[in-house]
């Protein structure tokens, strides 16, 4: 037993090391020193695709007040609730969305519509739970000012309820699962784009035709970059930290179980295969340091204080990578195999029922 424990916490400390490499990286949006935009800067067009976003899409805009935004396209897709009445005090232009054509799912649907009719030199595609902090879109701004590309932010967790400490590694996977911040940096293949923040330039939509080649696409995010890495045009990604927050799931438990089953299972098919296996090896080493530790009665003294403080270094490392991600407590880093069980549960269920070739219902809609 002795031997077979030495094992198991020396492939996690490997596991460990290894596991920084997905996170060499992380980039946040750069600051503009208090500086802001001109005139003559660039245009941005902002398209939110919102459905049932009533109780989200007032925030947002309030937080777009004084951005100087071209414009801000609100694209009501068939609300069942105040969402369009809220976006139109809160100074949007509200596109009444039309249902979706057959083969095309409701979000890139609504984008697809907003997108069609924004003027813009630049298109800005928002979530509708986001929200931007002081200085945040300026940022942004700063970005399309820069060498032409599309970039990506992963908004920041915004995290107040006990049961939402539960996506801590539903965040960080999909995060490093963009494979965006391992030591390649943008030299990196197969570079993923966030879905909840994207800025592209016009020209660069258009060439890659837009929503239009990702219409049925759960995660069209992923496929999207794709497109736009066939067409030559690069991607980066960045942390949304001090620029941008979002709540994902603030309806309750079930709620953020049917968020994530919804993408969880296509996102790690979509995955690059670099950033899969980082993932498989990061969590695989996670499990190692919590089963010694629960046979640590039956260690010499000396692996169990190496078990132990083994564990501590997990800890740390779940530490920085859910902060990075959101506003977690340190104790759902210190109790992180609880929060990697529920992880495993959502991932193989929601596998299960995909190949039962059942559906969730998000949002009013059945999504497979």
């Amino acid at each position: 037993m002795e031997v077979s424990l030495w094992i198991v916490t020396g492939l996690s400390f490997l596991c460990w090391l290894g596991s920084w490499v997905m996170c060499a990286r992380f980039r946040r949006v750069p600051a503009v020193n208090g500086e802001r935009r001109g005139e003559g800067g660039p245009r941005i067009s902002i398209v939110i695709p919102a459905r049932n976003e009533e109780t989200n899409i007032g925030r947002l805009l309030d937080s777009l007040k004084e951005s100087g935004a071209h414009e801000i396209i609100v694209v009501d897709d068939q609300s069942e609730d105040g969402t369009a009445e809220v976006a139109a005090r809160g100074g949007a232009h509200v596109v009444c969305g039309e249902g979706p054509p057959e083969g095309w799912l409701g979000k890139p649907w609504a984008c697809h519509q907003g997108g069609r009719i924004a003027t813009g030199d630049w298109l800005l595609f928002l979530d509708a739970d986001t929200r931007f902090v002081a200085d945040g879109f300026a940022r942004l701004v700063r970005l399309a000012e820069g060498k032409p590309m599309v970039h990506s932010i992963c908004p920041y967790h915004s995290v107040r309820d006990l049961y939402e400490q539960l996506s801590a590694f539903f965040n960080v996977t999909m995060i490093v699962g963009m494979n965006a911040f391992t030591l390649k940096g943008t030299a990196a293949r197969d570079i993923g784009l966030f879905g909840q923040v994207m800025l592209v330039s016009r020209g660069h939509y258009d060439l890659v035709e837009g929503h239009s080649r990702v219409k049925g696409e759960i995660l069209e995010n992923f496929h999207l970059s794709r497109h736009f890495s066939a067409a030559g045009i690069s991607r980066r990604c960045w942390l949304g930290r001090n620029t941008i927050v979002m709540r994902m799931f603030p309806g309750g438990l079930r709620d953020l179980v049917a968020g994530w089953s919804k993408g969880t299972v296509s996102g790690a098919s979509n995955t690059a295969g670099a950033a899969l296996l980082g993932v498989s090896v990061w969590m695989s080493g996670l499990f190692m340091s919590a089963v010694p530790v629960c046979f640590g009665i039956l260690a010499s003294p000396v692996l169990a204080a190496v078990m132990v403080g083994l564990y501590l270094l997990w800890v740390l490392q779940c530490g920085y990578l859910f902060r990075a991600a959101g506003r977690y407590w340190l104790l759902t880093a210190l109790a992180f195999p609880v929060g990697l069980v529920f992880y495993q549960v959502v991932f193989f269920q929601a596998l299960w029922r995909k190949r039962k070739g059942g559906t969730i219902k998000w949002k009013g809609r059945h999504v497979s």
